[in-house]
């Protein structure tokens, strides 16, 4: 039985690629490039589904931030605390945040949404957005493409099967990031209290 993300990124392919790009996506797109790898997927069509879905992601957050954010804040206790980050977000560092957001595991949709109610021209926005997303596709997916070459230059050429041993082994050390900051966020406020 494999894993739902492998069973989703090679029967659907693109349509998995672009629409895990929307959220946070690189382990999908470290996924894919092994996928291309093992010649499931072709490259230029991974970097084109992952670039268009990071875009479409990151851009309806920012939008919505400069349209809608106001009044979010003004309703929902959580989105007060962003009213101060975009504050803070509204000088000269807007545009490397554009660029570098997709970058910073976590806040790629607090990051476009505050930068969506500070002052960043919305053509700035985009432009660096834009390069950064495209920064962010080609690393990831290349670094998943060059992954399954060094691990088939060590294990020998890669079967069907060792694809999802990998697919497993990448997701459990993500979960493990994932789950060793919640527990330090969580000792730190304990500490605290």
């Amino acid at each position: 039985m494999s894993l739902p993300i492998i069973y989703f990124i090679t029967h659907y392919g693109y349509i998995a690629i672009l629409i895990g790009s929307l959220f946070e996506g690189e382990t999908l797109l470290i996924i894919a490039g092994l996928a291309v790898h093992q010649g499931l997927l072709d490259l230029p069509l991974v970097f084109l589904c992952s670039l268009v879905g990071t875009l479409v992601g990151d851009n309806f957050f920012f939008l919505l931030g400069r349209y809608k954010g106001h009044k979010l804040v003004a309703k929902y206790k959580f989105f007060s605390k962003l009213t101060m980050v975009s504050e803070k977000l509204s000088g000269r560092r807007a545009p490397f945040l554009a660029f570098a957001m997709r970058f910073m595991y976590g806040f790629r949709h607090l990051m476009p949404f505050s930068l969506g109610m500070s002052a960043i021209k919305t053509k700035t926005f985009m432009f660096w957005n834009f390069l950064g997303g495209l920064s962010w596709v080609l690393a990831a997916g290349l670094a998943g493409y060059f992954f399954g070459g060094v691990l088939e230059i060590f294990f020998g050429r890669l079967r069907r099967y060792e694809f999802r041993v990998i697919v497993i082994t990448i997701i459990a050390v993500a979960l493990g990031g994932i789950i060793y900051r919640i527990f330090r966020r969580g000792l730190k406020d304990f500490m605290k209290n």
